[in-house]
């Protein structure tokens, strides 16, 4: 058991390490008294915006969600510390798919960060849990009941849902089973096999999910339960086929087709046909029309941008990576998306910068060198006709 604040300080930063974990020491009125050195730094009265003092009194432990990520409160009186907070522990790995932009929780952030610190935010994972209970019981000299941390997981909301105490259930089944993640990544890889034109992949995948035992039942009767889990799957082909260029009303049509099926089914056999052929239909639609509306190239070029945009890009770059003469790819880019590459490297520069104003404490002048530009004043130039206004006006509105 911790007994003096300085020794429980000195704890943070090796805790953090050791479980990437931040701990923060809270306040009576919720304040930021002290954190994890090497985390991000937050504005003081975070948890005050977040969070009411009597409901972390009124359970040993308070599970809550907020910003995209968990957070675990509970009270430990220490001469000013009045409570300890571990987090935010977000609901998933980021990775480059993700934007700065989509995370609220960073517009509280003061202290400066870079797309590295992003990139490794914690996140839940199958040993969050038992990380939790470790050092709770390393601050407190307690063991914690794991059925405690189920009991008082609480989401806001100032409207509760009608169904708030199931999806509390449910969330932490979810996160407590790493078959979930499993199942997760077998779904990205269907749906990118289906994609890229690979049904046979996709199908194998598929026959291997169907083969995981997760515990979750979604209704009383197996066979229902099935049939929603593949309402689900199918509408994830619906959406994964749009992305790369399927109409909208094709694939919503071929959708309602085998939903339909699916309600008529009278086996688990005959659902694993289905599947199979749907797998099979969504991607003959992708090769229909993927190369005509959104090549694939033109996808693999604007991801790489995306993703690069802290680094030089040059033509080169995108030639090795799609295999196209640089000329060629140069002239194709810009018949088929209106745009040249520079014109739409600026565009997703600019889109970065816009959030890196508004929600990082760098100055313009570092902004304009983080995303590469050549020049103050070219980053100045560039921004002001992607937004009809400066840096600094932009900044100040």
């Amino acid at each position: 058991m911790i007994q003096s604040k300085q020794e429980l300080i000195q704890l943070l930063d090796p805790l953090y390490h050791h479980f990437d974990l931040p701990l923060f020491l809270l306040s009576q009125d919720l304040m930021i008294i002290d954190s994890s050195q090497s985390f991000l730094k937050l504005e003081d009265d975070y948890y005050q915006k977040m969070i009411k003092e009597n409901h972390i009194n009124d359970y040993k432990t308070f599970m809550h969600f907020y910003h995209q990520a968990s957070f675990l409160f509970f009270p430990y009186s220490l001469n000013d510390i009045a409570y300890i907070c571990i987090g935010p522990i977000f609901n998933k790995k980021i990775s480059s798919q993700d934007k700065p932009s989509d995370y609220a929780f960073l517009t509280h952030v003061i202290s400066k960060y870079t797309i590295q610190d992003f990139f490794h935010l914690p996140y839940v994972n199958h040993t969050t849990g038992d990380s939790i209970l470790f050092i709770y019981q390393i601050i407190t000299g307690e063991v914690l009941d794991p059925n405690i941390l189920k009991k008082n997981y609480k989401q806001p909301s100032s409207q509760p849902l009608k169904q708030e105490d199931s999806m509390h259930h449910e969330i932490f089944t979810i996160r407590e089973n790493p078959m979930h993640d499993f199942s997760y990544s077998y779904e990205k890889k269907i749906i990118n096999s289906i994609q890229e034109e690979n049904s046979t992949q996709a199908r194998i995948l598929m026959n291997e999910l169907m083969q995981i035992k997760d515990g979750r039942e979604l209704s009383q009767n197996h066979m229902t339960s099935i049939k929603y889990k593949l309402v689900a799957a199918i509408t994830l082909f619906t959406r994964g086929v749009i992305d790369v260029g399927v109409p909208i009303a094709k694939a919503y049509s071929l959708s309602d087709v085998y939903i339909s099926k699916i309600d008529h089914c009278q086996n688990a056999r005959e659902l694993h046909d289905l599947i199979a052929d749907a797998i099979v239909d969504f991607t003959n639609l992708v090769k229909r029309y993927k190369h005509i509306q959104n090549p694939y190239w033109i996808k693999s070029c604007k991801n790489y941008i995306s993703h690069h945009l802290h680094e030089t890009i040059t033509l080169n770059d995108l030639s090795e990576l799609t295999g196209m003469n640089a000329s060629y790819l140069s002239t194709q880019f810009k018949k088929i998306t209106g745009q040249s590459i520079k014109q739409y490297m600026n565009q997703k520069k600019v889109q970065e910068a816009q959030f890196l104003i508004k929600n990082s404490s760098y100055t313009l002048a570092e902004i304009a060198d983080i995303l590469q530009f050549s020049s103050q004043s070219h980053f100045h130039k560039v921004f002001k006709e992607q937004t009809g206004k400066s840096p600094l006006q932009y900044k100040n509105t």
